[in-house]
């Protein structure tokens, strides 16, 4: 039989019509359209996300409000769509059309049933489409108006899934409901942490919110930077409560450096689940009965066994664990200045991790098993060939760590590099980073 006859596979069926309508799609300019109409038109789409991205334009505006808010729904969510963005339209709201903003509308559309106020009594008091977008929260779930200013801060910022399902806790609390009976928290609040979990800085994640309260609730606010800087300020962990005491060890010595606080926890984390030397892990070690001498002299050392590593394998370091690589984060490099003397490039060999550590003196290459796992990724900046500065970027595309040389922070010139790229590739930077510039 011809090849002309043999009847299209529905993969290449779709190829073809996704050929079609990129040429009819050429001759139909729908930017020009008003608001109202092009809501329309968006929400008149079905099937595959490539055939629609082809009738609207891969990457285009349109295209990902259709991927956050309308693929993959039901009909009745989609209709409930239309109904917001169709509001949204009437009010000439500048909500439509962000596409950094489409993710906190999609989240928004979920949670519309909950609402306590409707849209169309909501009158935008700001051209800003992100207090646009605050107001528009506080509108329709915040029935007492005592929500927490980070739980705003985090639909603007499109943290809306970092740690808990920030959508769902604006209608918990907008209802009046208590932080500590939401029943998706991570773990257990007491009213005493409660309170001080509403008091946190505007700009914070949860994760940070809690730390904030966690300390607030010990009187060690004074902490909170290399709390922050620290492995409590990566993740939610069941051993927190542990490294919370290693806080009160630290404020109960005098003329400690704080900066050591971060390092201590790397080496007692890894004396806890990974082993030192030939020593197994200890999960029950302790500090009592340690002093902070002794603790500091106890991680310097094991610093200096992680540099002295990469030129003395041995049954302690395998060969095989210098050899390991990773799947790199997708967060591309940077390069800038004149004949671009200044590059930020992720790391993506324990071998790299034991250069940056030795040539910056810190414990980067304790991230190799985080690294692995596609928790994060470790980048190096360099000025000029010469390696300044460390920085720790999670998978959620935060930067959380930007460590120099012996565990400084960084300076003004590395900070103006650092948030360009920052910009450039997408990056989320928590306030407290960059706290000490200078």
């Amino acid at each position: 039989m011809a090849n002309r006859y043999k009847p299209l596979s529905h993969e290449a069926w779709q190829a073809e019509q996704a050929v079609i309508i990129l040429a009819a799609s050429r001759r139909l300019d729908w930017r020009r359209w008003p608001a109202a109409r092009q809501v329309g038109y968006l929400c008149s789409f079905t099937g595959s996300l490539p055939v629609v991205e082809a009738h609207l334009g891969t990457g285009s505006v349109l295209a990902e409000f259709y991927r956050n808010c309308l693929h993959n729904r039901s009909y009745s969510e989609q209709q409930r769509c239309r109904k917001v963005l169709l509001a949204l339209a009437y009010k000439r709201s500048e909500l439509l059309w962000r596409p950094e903003l489409s993710a906190a509308l999609a989240a928004l559309v979920q949670v519309y049933p909950q609402r306590c106020r409707e849209l169309a009594d909501w009158q935008p008091r700001s051209r800003n489409p992100f207090r646009q977008l605050e107001s528009l929260v506080r509108h329709l779930f915040d029935q007492y108006g005592d929500l927490p200013t980070w739980v705003l801060n985090a639909w603007t910022a499109n943290r809306l899934h970092d740690g808990i399902n920030i959508a769902d806790l604006t209608t918990h609390l907008g209802r009046g409901g208590a932080l500590r009976t939401f029943h998706k928290l991570p773990v257990p609040l007491t009213r005493k942490l409660e309170h001080h979990l509403r008091q946190a800085p505007a700009g914070y994640t949860f994760l940070e919110a809690l730390l904030y309260a966690q300390l607030a609730a010990r009187n060690q606010l004074a902490w909170l930077g290399p709390v922050l800087d620290s492995r409590l300020g990566r993740r939610l962990s069941r051993d927190d409560e542990f490294y919370l005491r290693v806080v009160d060890f630290f404020a109960a010595a005098p003329m400690v450096d704080p900066n050591q606080f971060g390092p201590v926890c790397d080496w007692i984390h890894q004396k806890r689940r990974v082993g030192i030397g030939d020593e197994p892990a200890q999960p029950g070690f302790s500090l009592k009965g340690r002093s902070m001498a002794g603790v500091l002299a106890h991680t310097a050392k094991w610093h200096r066994q992680l540099v002295r590593a990469r030129n003395n394998p041995d049954s302690r370091h395998p060969q095989e664990t210098f050899a390991s690589t990773w799947e790199l984060l997708p967060v591309p490099n940077f390069t800038g200045g004149d004949k671009g003397q200044v590059r930020i490039t992720q790391l993506g060999s324990y071998w790299e991790l034991v250069e940056e550590g030795g040539a910056l003196h810190h414990c980067v290459s304790s991230y190799l098993n985080s690294c692995q796992r596609g928790r994060c990724g470790i980048f190096s900046l360099t000025l000029n060939g010469v390696r300044t500065l460390t920085l720790e970027v999670l998978a959620n595309r935060t930067i959380i760590q930007a460590r120099g040389k012996y565990n400084r922070r960084l300076t003004d010139t590395e900070y103006v590099w650092v948030t360009r790229w920052a910009a450039e590739a997408r990056l989320l930077v928590p306030k407290h980073l960059f706290a000490a510039a200078g």
